[in-house]
This record gives structure tokens, sequence and C-alpha cells, in this order.
């Protein structure tokens, strides 16, 4: 997320700025003026939340959030770190330093009492990588054999999703994203995927579930996967990260399983990596049926934490805390 950003340069306008960034903020309006628009939405958001739980820390613990001092934020990481990840705590770290560089501040998170903290976070949280719960074949041919036959526009729609996801690896955006431009559909009745600039062959099992959705939902153009009201009305925009969220949550519950493997919009992803590393295909192989940029993250979802932690080393900027 590291970008340049220009701090603010006018005196006035960095003093209401900070009066704003002292309180609570609702809107990610601030965060998008503080940033020049260089961040996207969800990232925004992110920013908002993280500072906004920074800041409720520091109205309980009756002590300035901006500027923060070393101190501070060193308690602040400390008391976060028994409930989150390392991941989080870098994020927070990511956030206030970003606060307070864009003020022209002195960043408190820059200081050694900071980088040792997260030293001692990096040791004690090492192994505290959990993907998502890995939705897999077996998964999917369950959920076929159950809903195959319905007549229920949900169970077409989300029986095509939990198909074509999975079976082309897609991201949340990219499934979000699919539209009827994106399909081609041969004389044989098998369907081929328009995904960045990349074709993807579905099986006769995707195709075939995705071909009955467009039959019964009638879509002819524009986006695919749409939202489907109570009534069963299916609308014209297209299906969030949230919604998203939920049809993969449903296939959970329809399979009955336990809370601890509850499956997610990144389910998919991680189990056909996990599925097509069983059958043979090397980390390579995967990473460029999954269209990733490098193979750290198929590495981190067959459970070879050391080739991702070696991957993503060649990608990342050393931080304040690791120098």
């Amino acid at each position: 997320m590291a970008k340049t950003i220009p701090p603010i340069d006018n005196k006035e306008q960095q003093h209401l700025s900070i009066e704003v960034f002292e309180k609570f903020i609702d809107s990610i309006e601030p965060w998008k003026e503080l940033t020049h628009q260089q961040y996207a939405k969800n990232t925004l958001v992110a920013f908002k939340n993280d500072w906004n739980n920074f800041v409720a820390f520091c109205l309980d613990n009756k002590v300035s959030c901006l500027p923060a001092t070393s101190d501070t934020v060193h308690r602040y990481i400390d008391y976060m770190s028994r409930s989150r990840k390392l991941s989080s705590l870098k994020r927070y770290i990511v956030t206030i330093s970003l606060v307070h560089r864009c003020h022209r501040l002195t960043d408190p998170c820059a200081h050694t009492e900071i980088r040792l903290e997260m030293k001692k976070q990096q040791l004690e949280k090492h192994d505290d990588y959990q993907n998502a719960s890995a939705f897999r074949d077996e998964h999917l041919q369950r959920l076929l054999d159950s809903f195959e036959l319905s007549t229920k526009v949900k169970d077409i729609r989300d029986m095509a999703i939990w198909a074509v996801a999975f079976e082309a690896m897609l991201k949340r955006s990219e499934l979000a994203a699919l539209s009827i431009e994106s399909i081609e559909v041969h004389a044989n009745g098998l369907v081929d995927l328009l995904v960045s600039d990349r074709t993807i062959a579905l099986s006769s099992v995707s195709s075939k579930a995705l071909q009955r959705w467009l039959v019964v939902s009638m879509i002819c153009d524009g986006f695919i996967f749409r939202r489907i009201d109570r009534h069963s009305n299916i609308g014209d925009q297209p299906l969030d990260h949230s919604s998203i969220y939920r049809v993969f949550r449903r296939a959970s519950d329809e399979l009955n399983l336990p809370a601890s493997t509850l499956f997610s919009g990144q389910s998919p992803r991680v189990g056909a990596a996990k599925d097509l590393a069983d059958s043979g295909l090397s980390i390579s192989e995967i990473q460029d049926q999954g269209r990733w940029k490098s193979p750290a993250m198929p590495a981190q979802y067959i459970g070879n934490t050391d080739r991702h932690d070696k991957e993503i080393a060649k990608y990342v900027k050393p931080k304040p805390w690791e120098k």
C-alpha cells in the first residue's frame, strides 16, 4: 500500500484537518482528500476503521492521537496484539504513520521503540498465517448433488457461482466483473471465460451451471452475477464482496460444516490451489493457473510457508520496524 502522498502544505488547512482526524470519522471523504484519491475505496474504508479504533484507544486512555507519542503506539500495538494477527498490527502501523506524515507531524512509528515492538510481534506471531477455509472439489460435488434439480432462482445462481468461481479460480473482483461480453459459448455447449486477457475453458459441469443461470435469469447483456431480492427479483447491479461472502457462507451452511471451516469469497481460490497441488502441479503451475503475480500466495495456500516468506521478501519494501 506504500504510495508517495504529499503532506498538507497550508498551515490553516493542516490545523483544520487535524481537528477532523482527532475525532471519529464516519465517511471516507476526509481520507480521499488526505491521500489525494490515490487509494481504492476498500483501502480507504480499512484506513478509516483502523484509525477510528486507534482514536477510541486514545480517548479511553486519555492520550493524544494526533500527534501520538511512540509510547502510545507501543501500548496500542501491545493491547491489539492480544486479539489481532501480525498482518493487522502491521496495517495499524501503516495507518498511524500515514496520518502523521500527511499532517507533517513526527511519525511515532519510526521510533526505535516501535521497531523493537514489531520485531517482538513478528517472533511471537510468525506462524499465525490463516488462510480462508478451502472450498474444494468434493464440496462442489456435494452441492451439485443437492441443487442440480432445484428450480429456485437463488439456488441456480449460487450453483453457477460456486462452480465457476472454483473452477476458474476467480478473485471476488473478477467474479463480480464477469459480463456477457466476457464469455463465449461454443456449439458443443462449453463456455470460455475471458479474465484479465486470459481465456479460461470451463468444464461441461461449470458450463452447464452457468448457462442454466443465464437461461433462467434471461440476462443477455451486462453483469452475469447479480443480486436477488427476497421476492426472487433479479437486479441490475453486480454482486459486491459482501454478497459474494454470503453466497459462500451459505455453501458452508448447506454442507453443515463446523464454525471453524466456514467459507468466504477467497475460499474457492484456496481450495482450487490445494486440489491442484494434490494432483501433482508445481507451485509455478498453480501460480499460472490462478493468475498470481508471484508464487507467494499459492505457496501459502498449499502450506509451503517457507516458500511464501521467501517470495514475499522479494516484493515487500523494508518497514521501519524491520531495519
